[in-house]
């Protein structure tokens, strides 16, 4: 059944002094208007003696043949006190009152009302505009009614307005009766009659299914009174606690949650979260809910989980959700340097692990930015969250796009079906690490600037933002400023990412940390090969010279190299060959027509120079790396674009 579908059962319960069988006036009424609800209720009409009121209308009851009574004034009022089912009073409106005063006005010059319990205060306002005189009596019974008129007609009121029993009993005192019950009074009656059938239904039908689903919940739930009390409970909760519904139904909740502060929940209206409670041997996570009914706490609900469902479940999803590569490996023991700039570096990322704040991670590509930042992933709080690495330099734009923010399913030609989160949904909760930066397009820079306002992220083809929880770490090899003057990074992105600075230092200003490094990358390559390790740290401590007076604009990442090469080079050094060190290695080697380029001291760049020194120096070193702009650019911290303004500038 459904609520469209349903059909109130509704009885119009007419009450007489007497009855003779023959319909009364007011029935007619009522079946004169039934056509009218044939398609959406069963009405009928009931007539009775006053005697007979009461067992009529508990037969009808018991019977079940009934969802609702409609019946004049008192009659509803006695009902009401004595049968379950709702009585509604057939209502009067002022329109009626006012028709049947005017009919009052053409059979007598005065009249007597009689009402019902409670007065019409508007009669008072309306009398001046009737040339009848009239009078109100208010009655509580059917004898209070009876004595009422017999004090109406002695005061000379040959007319009594009123309910249909109230015409008859005028009629009985010798006076002349006049309806305020009509057609339209009854209509409206039974739509209200209707309308609160289909409401109840409704309801009913609404319960039925939160029921039918909580039966299938896994979680356990139990349902509270205003009192504490327990008025259901579904299966899982029963089986949780190893209790049955008799055992525990109207039963008070503090029984069975001693330990919870459920008296104050329900006072207060306000819910708790996260809740360890126990139960006998079981450790549960709990929430506990108030009802609102009216805008009043009306219950509560307690809800239940088991301590190791959830962490099974959790495992789960965590396992399905987060790839192997939204994982950082790295850790800060793991980072290998002694030299002051480096420790200083270390020791603030350690410092911005403990925050959830941007960090902005600066410094020449090789120099092991990403490593940092897996560092301070897996020191924070999030460390048990994903780590999601984007090279923002190595997408096209367009295929950036939808890697980033995801996009719904027909958003362009070629998506999957049911759509696809992008990258900043698959970090939810965790740490998105932004390499490079300082090469993302812009206008991609202004959508990666309200995500990282508003924290929300909106798929291409969405209409409604989706809500994420993640910590942003970004680095660029780039002089952001830089960027900035040439019109390839927004300057209030740029402030938003710098919140927390990191300045990584360039290998050849931590050239004591050379040796230390070398040595784990060759552990690291021939961990399974001892002899091999020991002919190759030879010859590394042959090259170290060199090593340490080489510029490193490789950095790291070319150092590896280095030692990658010594490893697979050093038998055939060992064994003579006749593969000279300057083959293998000429980077170590330059030649002798190059000018030997000294690494420039730590701070020496184009921001700690005079602006009369600059271009001089711009110039030196151009010419040191022999016309090289992309070597000279990255030399002094700037693109190429600028060193072309800034050489244009000076000519």
């Amino acid at each position: 059944m459904t609520s469209q579908s349903y059909r109130p059962r509704i009885v119009a319960l007419i009450s007489h002094l007497s009855f003779s069988g023959h319909p009364s006036k007011l029935a007619q009424t009522v079946e004169e208007i039934l056509p009218r609800y044939a398609s959406h209720a069963d009405v009928d009409v009931v007539e009775s003696t006053i005697a007979d009121l009461l067992p009529t209308a508990q037969r009808l009851e018991q019977e079940q043949n009934v969802d609702i009574f409609i019946c004049s004034g008192a009659s509803a009022e006695f009902l009401r006190k004595n049968i379950s089912t709702t009585v509604l009073s057939i209502r009067m409106g002022e329109y009626d009152l006012i028709r049947a005063l005017n009919l009052a006005k053409d059979r007598g010059t005065k009249a007597g009302i009689l009402s019902h319990i409670r007065p019409h205060s508007e009669l008072k306002e309306m009398a001046s505009l009737f040339t009848v005189e009239i009078y109100e009596a208010v009655y509580s019974s059917f004898e209070d009614a009876r004595q009422k008129v017999q004090e109406l007609v002695s005061a000379g009121y040959r007319v009594i307005v009123g309910s249909p029993t109230a015409v008859e009993l005028a009629e009985e005192a010798g006076a002349e009766g006049v309806s305020v019950i009509n057609a339209d009074a009854v209509r409206r009656t039974l739509d209200d009659a209707i309308a609160i059938c289909r409401s109840r239904v409704h309801e009913k039908l609404k319960h039925q299914r939160i029921n039918t689903v909580l039966q299938h919940l896994t979680e356990g739930v139990i349902a509270l009174d205003l009192q504490g009390h327990v008025q259901s409970i579904n299966p899982s909760m029963s089986q949780m606690l190893n209790i049955s519904e008799k055992e525990v139904i109207n039963q008070s909740s503090r029984f069975t949650f001693p330990d919870m502060d459920i008296e104050r929940v329900l006072r207060t209206g306000v819910g708790e979260d996260n809740l360890l409670v126990k139960f006998g041997n079981r450790r549960l996570a709990a929430s506990i809910m108030p009802i609102f009914e009216a805008g009043q706490v009306d219950g509560a609900i307690i809800v239940c989980q088991e301590i190791n469902a959830i962490q099974r479940a959790e495992r789960h999803i965590r396992s399905q959700a987060r790839p192997r590569h939204f994982i950082a490996k790295y850790e800060f023991s793991q980072l290998l340097g002694s030299s002051e700039a480096f420790r200083q570096a270390i020791d603030l990322a350690k410092l911005y692990a403990t925050t959830t704040s941007t960090v902005l991670i600066t410094g020449e590509s090789g120099t092991g930015k990403e490593l940092i930042a897996q560092s301070i992933h897996n020191a924070s709080s999030r460390r048990q969250a994903p780590f999601v690495a984007i090279n923002c330099a190595s997408f096209p734009e367009t295929l950036l796009e939808s890697e980033l923010f995801g996009y719904e399913e027909g958003a362009f030609t070629g998506t999957k079906k049911g759509g696809k989160s992008g990258l900043f949904e698959a970090g939810h909760t965790g740490t998105i690490f932004l390499d490079e930066i300082g090469d993302m397009p812009v206008p991609l820079q202004t959508r990666l600037l309200r995500v990282l306002q508003e924290r929300e992220v909106l798929r291409l083809g969405a209409s409604e933002p989706t809500p994420i929880d993640i910590r942003v770490i970004a680095a660029t090899h780039h002089n952001l400023s830089s960027r900035i003057e040439d019109g390839l990074f927004r300057e209030d992105l740029f402030y938003r990412l710098n919140i927390l600075r990191i300045a990584v230092p360039p290998l050849r200003q931590r050239i004591e940390d050379i040796p230390s490094i070398s040595n784990a990358i060759l552990a690291n390559l021939a961990h399974q090969d001892p002899a091999k390790q020991s002919k190759t740290r030879e010859l590394i401590n042959e090259l170290m010279p060199r090593l340490l007076a080489h510029r490193w604009m490789g950095n790291i990442r070319e150092l590896e190299n280095i030692v990658e090469r010594a490893y697979l080079s050093a038998y055939m050094v060992e064994h003579g060959q006749g593969t000279p060190l300057e083959t293998l290695f000429p980077e170590l080697f330059p030649a002798t027509h190059k000018p030997d380029i000294t690494p420039e001291p730590p701070g020496k760049n184009l921001q700690a120079l005079g602006k009369a020194a600059e271009i001089a120096h711009i110039r030196q070193t151009l010419e040191e790396f022999g016309g090289d702009m992309t070597r000279t650019a990255q030399h002094l911290g700037i693109s190429r674009s600028t060193l072309w303004r800034r050489l244009r500038k000076e000519g």
